[in-house]
Parts: C-alpha cells; sequence; structure tokens
C-alpha cells in the first residue's frame, strides 16, 4: 500500500524537479568552490567529488523521485562548461553519467525507500562517481592528455605510478573515496532529520 508521503512525492512535476536540481546545483558549485578557496590546489578537484555525491544523496532524499538526481548532474555539467580549466567540455558527460547512474541505480526497487537506505545510498555513490571518473579519464586519454598533474600528484603520495593502470587506479580511487564519504555525510544530514 501506498503512503500519502510517498504519493506526494511521486507526484512531483518537471518544474518543481528543475528547480530542486537548480538548487542543489547551486549548492555543490558554492560548497566545491568554497572548499577550493580555503584548501587550495591540494585536493585538485577532490572535494567537488565529495560535493556532488552529497548534493546528489540530499536531492534524492527530499525529492524521493526519480530523476533528480540526473537533472542535477546534467545542469551542474552544462555549468561545469563555463569553468576556466583545460578540457572543461569532458565535465558535462561526466557529471550527466554521474546522475543518471546514481538515479538508476535507486530506480532498482522502490525509489522513496531506496532514497533513504544507508546501502543504496553508499552503493549508488560510489557507482556514480566511478561512472564519472571512467568518462572523464576516458575522454582525456582520447584526447591525447598527458595526466602530468595526475602523475605528480599520485608519486607524490605513494599511491600511484607513471603506467596506464596507474593513472586509472588513481583516477577512479579518488573518486570511489570522495563519493564514499559525500554519502556517509549526506546521509548523517538525512538522519538527523536536517533536510
Amino acid at each position: 500500500m501506498t503512503s500519502s508521503n510517498e504519493r506526494t512525492f511521486s507526484n512531483i512535476s518537471r518544474s518543481q524537479l528543475i528547480a530542486f536540481a537548480t538548487i542543489f546545483t547551486a549548492l555543490y558549485f558554492v560548497l566545491s568552490y568554497s572548499i577550493s578557496v580555503v584548501v587550495g590546489p591540494i585536493l585538485r578537484g577532490s572535494g567537488a567529488h565529495f560535493f556532488r555525491a552529497f548534493c546528489m544523496v540530499l536531492i534524492a532524499a527530499k525529492l524521493r523521485s526519480p530523476n533528480g538526481p540526473f537533472i542535477m548532474g546534467t545542469i551542474s555539467g552544462i555549468l561545469l562548461l563555463l569553468v576556466p580549466a583545460p578540457h572543461s567540455f569532458l565535465y558535462l558527460p561526466g557529471s550527466i553519467a554521474a546522475g543518471l547512474i546514481y538515479d538508476k541505480w535507486l530506480q532498482f526497487g522502490n525509489y522513496y525507500f531506496n532514497s533513504i537506505s544507508h546501502t543504496k545510498i553508499i552503493i549508488g555513490s560510489i557507482l556514480s562517481g566511478i561512472g564519472e571518473s571512467v568518462v572523464v579519464t576516458t575522454g582525456l586519454f582520447l584526447i591525447g592528455f598527458n595526466f602530468a598533474e595526475i602523475i605528480a600528484l599520485a608519486n607524490s603520495t605513494g599511491l600511484g605510478s607513471t603506467t596506464l593502470i596507474g593513472i586509472w587506479v588513481f583516477s577512479v580511487r579518488k573518486n570511489i573515496v570522495m563519493s564514499f564519504f559525500g554519502a556517509v555525510f549526506a546521509f548523517g544530514f538525512i538522519k538527523s532529520k536536517f533536510l
């Protein structure tokens, strides 16, 4: 039997989805920019991975209706095209992939309950992070990116090597770790009833 809350959230209009996705995209950008200003280049995008997972978990939990994370991923991907960074055009497919994977994962079963399930949130965020990393890293390889910065970071932390496998492991592992912690942090907000 469907609860009244479940019926209410399932009747969210497309304009409401877009409005909420825009709000959470703005939150994602503000938090990511703030951490980059405070910490500087040390994290090099890792903060963005953390806050992407954080905001996607929150929008799914807030709406408990499909397509919120996907629309957020699309909007944030379009806005990321404006970031003055080399090859920022790769952020669009990466961000869309992140939102789509997270959204589709929650659609296996009951979206309403999956969107606040600790296990589903964690696994979905990790899969979403992997998807984003694979799309962007593949794009970088296709355009002949030299990965000098990733190699330097991997070597300085003792986590990687200069090999092809080392680049992949470092890129994907960073996204998995930050997506995991972003989801855990968001789950704390959900459980505290702050959302």
